[in-house]
């Protein structure tokens, strides 16, 4: 008898599997339940199910630094494990304390470090996902959870979009048929039973279980900064919540691809200073690029100098950007005299910035202080900051616009420590706006791929729509 073979008898031994009527967490009523809270009662039990997980992370080549068991029935397997193996383990508690840290996860988080994530069950996925956004929230990487069983109803395509690969031990076909070979089950009941799966093969994630989101009209409506209003206005009418990053140091490849991609996005992205060509011609097609195609220019300029310094590199120079550039990125790190100095230097204009809450490249410093001061920053300057670049929705104000870079449909990083993430990914951690470059501008054919990716990002974004 194989490990699998051995662990499935054992579990349907202690009667794991029940027939009947039952409410799941996703709403559905469902003939068959898989109970696996019973297996604390069986500590040998627990500690084959760590071995299995153990194999089944060698035969998938997972690497981990830490481990997090789902609460509260995988907490048990998880610990064995990190015993057994000695891999450190983390905690995502069910809710906040009121007192002491208040923290989420308890346990030595590291930002940068691999957690693989353990679950007893799956079916859409919702536990795990709202488990990884906790932990990504701490600076740990989650890309892979192994569960115990798979109920084959969409976890595997929700976890697949929110960047998280399931591994599964079992299925519950295979717990389902070899209980039946045990037992005696009617036949009409074996067949409701695989109706109900065959039915019910994918089960979306509630909305309550996702950000909730006011539309782009209704958040126009409320926002009371000149940009933020416009910028939320056009995404309205547009459908596109797509930002490209057009990073190239060719002037004619720039305008060139502003203006294929222009009916598609909603900002066009720009390292100004990195064209080789540049000369105040390339400034004023862009600018009639941008009316024409109704997008905001979004200058990646990255301020972080102190006021005085970053007035000049602001409104003089050869860039000038305070002439064309609707929004420009400020890091935190000068403090709030740096959001000031530009303000007042576009008081003449109606412009912005969003600040650098996070960054998508590996070994990024923007901890939770760094967020943290970052917010505070944001409430001082409203008129000014209309959100954020981040991984993660760090504002709860409906006014606050997040945008999330690193989106690249295909790939997971690449050799300089880009992390890249999906669509979906985005805007389940909170993304309005999606920024992708070399997804789109790398692509045989740039305006399909700006479709595909304004296409997958709106709708994402509106079924959390309240």
């Amino acid at each position: 008898m194989s490990n699998n073979d051995y662990l499935r008898s054992q579990l349907i031994g202690i009667e794991i599997l029940q027939l009947g009527q039952f409410t799941l967490k996703s709403g559905l009523i469902s003939p068959i339940y898989i109970d696996l809270r019973r297996i604390i009662s069986y500590p040998e039990i627990v500690k084959f199910l760590a071995q299995s997980v153990h194999i089944k992370l060698i035969e998938s080549g997972i690497k981990t630094d830490v481990i997090c068991g789902v609460p509260y029935t995988a907490l048990p397997i998880a610990s064995v494990y990190s015993v057994l193996y000695e891999v450190p383990m983390v905690m995502k508690r069910k809710e906040a304390k009121d007192y002491g840290t208040k923290k989420m996860v308890e346990g030595i988080t590291q930002k940068g470090l691999k957690c693989l994530i353990i679950e007893d069950i799956v079916t859409t996925g919702s536990s795990v996902i709202e488990t990884a956004e906790v932990l990504r929230q701490e600076g740990l990487i989650v890309t892979d959870c192994i569960v115990v069983l798979d109920r084959l109803q969409g976890g595997e395509k929700n976890l697949n979009s929110a960047g998280i690969k399931l591994h599964s031990l079992f299925n519950i076909h295979d717990i389902f048929t070899s209980y039946c070979s045990i037992h005696k089950v009617p036949e009409n009941v074996v067949e409701s039973v695989k109706s109900f799966l065959a039915n019910n093969s994918h089960i979306n994630i509630k909305p309550a279980m996702a950000f909730k989101r006011l539309s782009f009209k209704e958040r126009a409506e409320i926002s009371k900064q000149p940009v933020a209003k416009k910028l939320f206005n056009i995404i309205a009418e547009k459908k596109s919540n797509l930002c490209v990053a057009v990073d190239v140091i060719d002037s004619e490849k720039l305008l060139e691809l502003a203006s294929k991609l222009g009916p598609y996005i909603c900002m066009l992205k720009t390292h100004i200073d990195i064209l080789s060509d540049f000369s105040d011609n390339v400034l004023t097609v862009l600018r009639d690029l941008a009316k024409a195609h109704n997008f905001l220019i979004f200058e990646d300029r990255k301020f972080a100098d102190i006021g005085h310094t970053v007035v000049n590199q602001y409104t003089s120079g050869i860039f000038k950007i305070h002439d064309w550039a609707d929004i420009v990125t400020v890091h935190g790190i000068p403090g709030d005299g740096i959001i000031e100095a530009l303000k007042k230097a576009s008081s003449d204009k109606e412009r912005s910035c969003v600040l650098i809450a996070e960054m998508s490249s590996k070994g990024a410093l923007t901890d939770d202080n760094y967020r943290n001061s970052i917010l505070k920053m944001a409430g001082n300057h409203n008129d000014f900051v209309i959100g954020f670049v981040s991984q993660h929705k760090v504002a709860k104000n409906p006014e606050y616009i997040h945008m999330f870079p690193g989106v690249h449909i295909a790939k997971s990083s690449d050799s300089l420590g880009q992390q890249y993430n999906s669509p979906e990914y985005a805007i389940s951690n909170g993304a309005d706006i999606v920024i992708v470059g070399r997804g789109i501008c790398n692509s045989s054919d740039v305006v399909e791929a700006a479709e595909e990716y304004r296409h997958r990002s709106y709708e994402e974004y509106m079924k959390c729509v309240v």
